[in-house]
């Protein structure tokens, strides 16, 4: 009963995070305080103090229609111990400002609780860890059009209206208990399906803590993803056995300015004692060259087996399929003196100094 109050309580706690995000983008303050507790406190750098100071703040006063942004969330891992629990998620943003059009990178360390039944958050602090900046084209240039439903920064975005129209409320409400009764076959269909959603949570920590492996060149961590004699195969960039793969990626972290794996649009299919999965993934990374820093971006697919080892989920095989890639001479603004990044003073790095280790320290092991 325990595994299954865990998975109930990541569901609310995933669901208190998307609010936040869903409220920034569509200029909702009702719906983003819904997310947080009475004294929650926030830590972003440009701004410290009450999360219902910063939510007016990112909300940003009257509805804006045309300050279009997107909050992406993604690798959201968290850590629950009684009625308190600790998260990381990446968070990939789009906004533009004047007649540049910006990509933003990092991630939220968030604690949360359960007060009264209701899982919301407590406190958050933001790292920064990558930026793409160039001049605006398609959406960002005014009298733009295109055939589809434009979003909007306000109660008239299409979005919205349509959720409004089949009468979803815009925030976080309290859940109501019901009972039913059991059958013996119900009981058998029940138990099944709690056993296949426990695996698929199982196989979706796996796939973050690879991503937070690989950015943040922790080769611990990396080879606890792993099933013994596990293989990889990335194409021409590597192809073999867990331990040349993550020696490659300890030296790829060491010698790559920066680089965040964006995890979504998980897929599990779980059969007995084995699995499979694919994931899509937005990769950036920042390398030096001899013509300077160079940005590249881009978008795949991973394909994975798992199986159980010991009563343990571990990834058996992972082969990484290439969608699409851009490559730019770096647009990183986070040294530029008045720029919006300056403030983000609490920014990503490798293991064992990036601020998710003693964080992540701070509900136990």
């Amino acid at each position: 009963m325990a595994a299954i109050a865990n998975l109930v309580a990541k569901q609310a706690i995933t669901e208190a995070i998307t609010t936040v995000q869903r409220g920034i983008d569509r200029g909702d303050l009702a719906l983003m305080q819904s997310a947080w507790h009475d004294g929650a406190e926030v830590q972003y750098g440009f701004f410290n103090g009450p999360a219902t100071q910063l939510c007016e703040i990112l909300v940003g006063g009257p509805a804006q229609p045309d300050n279009i942004t997107t909050h992406n969330p993604s690798n959201v891992w968290i850590k629950i111990s009684g009625d308190q629990a600790i998260s990381e998620s990446y968070v990939f943003v789009y906004t533009r400002v004047g007649a540049v059009q910006s990509l933003i990178g990092g991630r939220y360390l968030d604690r949360h609780e359960r007060r009264n039944g209701q899982w919301r958050l407590s406190h958050r602090t933001y790292v920064f860890d990558w930026n793409i900046n160039q001049p605006a084209t398609g959406s960002g240039v005014p009298g733009f059009e295109a055939p589809y439903h434009r979003g909007s920064k306000s109660p008239e975005d299409p979005g919205a209206r349509l959720l409004a129209k089949w009468g979803i409320r815009n925030r976080l409400e309290p859940s109501s208990g019901g009972t039913v009764n059991r059958t013996t076959e119900l009981s058998a269909q029940l138990e099944e399906k709690v056993r296949v959603a426990l695996a698929k949570s199982d196989i979706q920590e796996l796939i973050f803590a690879h991503a937070r492996a690989v950015d943040r060149g922790d080769t611990v961590l990396l080879r606890s993803v792993w099933a013994p004699g596990a293989t990889i195969d990335l194409g021409k960039f590597y192809a073999g056995d867990v331990e040349g793969y993550c020696e490659l990626m300890r030296n790829t972290a060491l010698n790559i300015r920066r680089m965040s794996h964006a995890v979504n649009n998980i897929w599990i299919e779980v059969d007995g004692e084995s699995a499979v999965a694919e994931s899509y993934v937005i990769a950036t990374a920042t390398a030096a060259s001899d013509q300077g820093d160079q940005d590249t971006l881009s978008g795949g697919r991973y394909v994975d087996r798992y199986q159980l080892c010991n009563g343990v989920w571990k990834c058996s095989h992972r082969t990484f399929v290439s969608d699409w890639i851009i490559e730019q001479p770096s647009t990183d603004q986070r040294d530029v003196p008045g720029s919006m990044y300056e403030p983000l003073t609490l920014r990503g790095g490798l293991y064992p100094n990036d601020p998710v280790y003693s964080f992540w320290k701070t509900l136990g092991s």
